[in-house]
């Protein structure tokens, strides 16, 4: 899929593409994430394996262009992924959230509207977790038992309302700021120089806005299969490498299931 040419916008100084793309490489420089198993223990930030295992994640989707785009290059390679869905999405979107459903990929909940989670009261969250989780559950046929926060924003009394609708809170350790359009060199530079055995990939498909441009993240995507997989690596969803670090460290694997 060839890469869109965006223009920047001369709106103001937070609408143009290239201040986006400014503020993701100091945010990519900083990258919070790599830290995150210091901040909280009780979120999934990548898996501690010796295996070289990876696992793709996808937040945002599904959307009727970039997700179709992402899927096909996915069944080309036989990679598995998962996708964390936003409720209305699937609700616009029900035959893409099938297709989803039945090829290999774990679906995963995004909540319902994509809000910021700690700015909201605890019942407004409890409604985001579990509307969305109805809606997918409906459409799907298939359960989420993984929620990722938007944008990862958290504290420890979202953490208690996630755990207590029964997920489990994923976020993960490589994360090339794809949504603010770094260029799709870029986007596959960060994920290669940062990725190691038992990383969880955040990467989007879809977006929250109403020009949404995923075209970079496709062309990566395409590249990051390829590399990996010439480097042995093997590609699992991320329920798949919470069961593997399980096994490796003697746990009950039905917590996981």
């Amino acid at each position: 899929m060839a890469e869109k040419t965006i223009l920047s916008k001369t709106t103001g100084w937070w609408d143009g593409y290239r201040w986006q793309s400014v503020i993701g490489d100091m945010s990519h420089t900083i990258a919070l994430e790599r830290f995150g198993e210091l901040w909280s223990s009780r979120i999934l930030w990548r898996v501690d394996t010796p295996e070289r295992v990876v696992a793709l994640s996808f937040d945002d989707g599904p959307h009727p262009e970039f997700t179709p785009a992402i899927l096909d290059i996915l069944d080309r390679h036989k990679i598995p992924a998962t996708f964390f869905l936003v409720g209305r999405h699937v609700r616009r979107e029900p035959a893409l959230a099938q297709r989803l459903a039945a090829g290999p990929h774990e679906i995963a909940n995004h909540t319902l509207n994509h809000r910021i989670l700690p700015a909201l009261l605890d019942q407004a969250v409890i409604e985001e977790i579990r509307h969305a989780d109805q809606i997918i559950r409906e459409i799907t046929g298939r359960p989420p038992r993984l929620l990722r926060p938007p944008m990862g924003l958290f504290s420890r009394r979202v953490i208690d309302l996630i755990e207590g609708c029964g997920y489990t809170t994923v976020i993960g350790d490589v994360y090339p700021r794809d949504p603010n359009l770094p260029g799709r060199e870029k986007i596959f530079r960060r994920v290669m120089q940062r990725i190691r055995p038992g990383s969880i990939i955040i990467l989007h498909d879809g977006g929250n806005t109403r020009r949404v441009d995923r075209s970079q993240t496709v062309w990566a995507v395409e590249r990051i299969a390829e590399n990996l997989c010439s480097q042995n690596y093997r590609f699992v969803t991320i329920s798949e490498m919470m069961k593997m670090e399980s096994r490796e460290n003697g746990y009950d694997e039905r917590a996981v299931s």
